[in-house]
């Protein structure tokens, strides 16, 4: 009789490169979870991950800086919700682990919670929020002991005269913000880069 090998339980990380992904890793390792694999989607032409408009060879190289493994997902872009759910079915079913578990680096905008836990519990999966409806306070304390720099990598067209790309996010970049924009631009005001 042939003897099967089942594939090891791993949970996943859907990691942009940015600071709300990378908070959500630190506050799941603060957690003693199990350690998870990261999962990128990039636009399979430009090779960039799309909003965040990070290169794909620098998401590895943040993969490797954290020390995890990474998987890659190419999509064309732009890509709607069920090609998009479809096409994460596919490769996480192909991958060489077993996956029961999401998790995601959303602080406060409940629509994409209830979307992200709906969506992803029909596919058969539980979903984790580590970072969920901390303030900006409790974030950058969680990011003073890192030895890491954030900065901004791409801002939405209506924010380009309030926020420059390239700009060093901390404590006082929020400060500088007008009350009208989310502090860790939530609505897609703007997207970071961690740098190691």
């Amino acid at each position: 009789m042939q003897s099967t090998n089942p594939k090891p339980e791993k949970p996943i990380l859907f990691w942009s490169g940015g600071k709300d992904a990378y908070l959500a890793l630190l506050e799941w390792q603060n957690q003693n979870r199990p350690a998870p694999v990261l999962v990128t989607t990039y636009d399979d032409e430009t090779g960039i991950v799309p909003y965040q408009e990070i290169p794909i060879s620098r998401i590895q190289r943040q993969a490797l800086k954290v020390e995890l493994p990474l998987l890659t997902i190419p999509l064309s872009h732009p890509v709607d919700n069920r090609s998009y759910l479809s096409a994460l079915k596919i490769e996480f079913a192909a991958a060489p682990f077993h996956i029961k578990e999401v998790i995601f680096g959303d602080i406060h905008l409940q629509d994409i919670r209830e979307w992200r836990e709906q969506e992803f519990g029909r596919l058969g999966f539980k979903t984790h929020f580590p970072i969920w409806e901390k303030s900006p306070v409790e974030l950058f304390t969680i990011l003073d002991d890192q030895n890491v720099e954030i900065r901004i990598r791409s801002v939405a067209d209506e924010y380009r005269s309030v926020i420059k790309t390239g700009t060093l996010f901390n404590r006082q970049f929020v400060r500088s913000l007008p009350g009208s924009i989310d502090p860790f631009g939530e609505h897609g005001e703007f997207h970071t880069e961690v740098i190691f």
